[in-house]
């Protein structure tokens, strides 16, 4: 057990963790490779933690997931198909939850976090679409040959040009074969029930499930969003409502279970981290840098700020279905509010380093970030 002390404060995060997750990797990290089993998981580098029923589910660094059947007094290593950066999860109920990450990842478990499987690998997805734009490159090429060929003196130098940009199109692919598979990380995900879900990401990714996973399908088209804006968060609630947040303030809606969606009009012009949805008081948070926070009660139609004394940059949180809300930041900085987002208490951890995420359970707040799972006495319960 650690302590916290609450006091007034000032201060910028870095946003190391931020740039973390947008670190790219390599792809021979095989999909095939397991995570090494680490007596000291729950120590390492944790960015997101998720309840499923009575288990609580972190993730972090190295494909680690750990998972504490005791609120965080002790944690067990899950077996996780994959040695990537793992950013996300998100349990609908207590047996399914989802995990995402670097390469574009989503990993699904159906054991309440015990063990997990590869569902979307974002390389092979990536190195797929290229092979495809490979084709389209050549088959435009074939065309505009053969048009050549058949065109009068009149339309030559018009199709000389346009082959002469197919060519380089071509090149292009060919080159997009021949290096190493990139794609986007994978941020934030949310599930409506056990078959719709929707993963976000950097440079404006956006996947979508109907029917659990078996399929992701690439939806960022539906949004508005062209300069490819990272969308660093998403949530909802039970009506179909889905609410994304992401870089320079961007922020979209569906109220239709993501049948379409809207953008909502930005009123902050930097980063949001979280996005959080209280089911107990029906209202819509969203935060982020220089710990500007924002609460909607009509799902983000109209905002007003929520007034604190913290001007540290807040990176994730959670809101339990009892109305305590828990955002964390950088420098150990966190948020509490145990009547449904109406007022908040800010404290500082004594260690100083930063945070990604929390919730709160039996009396204690439970926290991940740069040094792990660590748990305190909650300030609003008293003890």
């Amino acid at each position: 057990m650690v302590t916290m002390v609450f006091t007034r404060h000032t201060g910028v995060f870095a946003a190391a963790l931020y740039l973390l997750l947008l670190t790219t990797s390599t792809a021979a990290e095989a999909e095939s490779s397991f995570a090494p089993l680490m007596p000291l998981a729950s120590k390492s580098l944790l960015l997101d933690i998720a309840a499923a029923g009575d288990r609580l589910v972190a993730v972090g660094e190295r494909g680690h997931i750990v998972y504490s059947l005791d609120d965080g007094q002790s944690w067990h290593q899950a077996r996780v198909p994959t040695t990537q950066m793992l950013t996300g999860v998100y349990f609908v109920d207590a047996q399914h939850g989802w995990a995402v990450g670097h390469d574009g990842l989503i990993l699904a478990s159906d054991d309440s976090g015990e063990t997990w499987r590869i569902q979307r690998d974002g390389l092979v997805v990536q190195n797929q679409i290229n092979r495809e734009l490979r084709e389209q490159a050549y088959r435009a090429k074939e065309k505009l040959q053969q048009r050549l060929a058949e065109s009068s003196d009149a339309q030559r130098a018009q199709i000389e040009a346009e082959l002469a940009e197919a060519l380089l199109d071509l090149e292009d692919a060919d080159l997009a074969l021949q290096e190493p598979v990139f794609t986007s990380p994978l941020l934030d995900v949310w599930f409506a029930d056990t078959e719709r879900g929707w993963a976000v990401g950097a440079f404006g990714s956006l996947v979508a499930t109907r029917d659990g996973g078996q399929r992701w399908l690439n939806s960022q088209a539906v949004l508005d969003n062209p300069e490819e804006l990272h969308l660093n968060a998403i949530t909802g609630d039970e009506a179909g409502r889905i609410f994304i947040a992401g870089e320079s303030g961007v922020m979209f809606r569906s109220l239709d279970y993501g049948d379409s969606w809207e953008s909502v009009s930005p009123f902050y012009e930097g980063s949001w981290f979280g996005t959080i949805y209280s089911h107990r008081s029906d209202q819509l948070f969203v935060f982020g840098l220089r710990g500007n926070l924002f609460r909607s009660a009509d799902f983000g139609t109209s905002w007003e700020p929520v007034v604190t004394d913290n001007q540290i940059t807040l990176a994730g949180g959670t809101a339990s279905s009892d109305g305590h809300i828990v955002l964390a930041g950088g420098v150990g900085v966190i948020l509490t509010s145990s009547d449904g987002g109406q007022s908040f208490q800010s404290g500082l951890l004594e260690d100083g380093l930063g945070l990604s995420s929390g919730l709160q359970r039996n009396g204690r707040l439970i926290l991940v970030g740069q040094g792990g799972a660590k748990v305190i006495r909650s300030a609003n319960n008293g003890s």
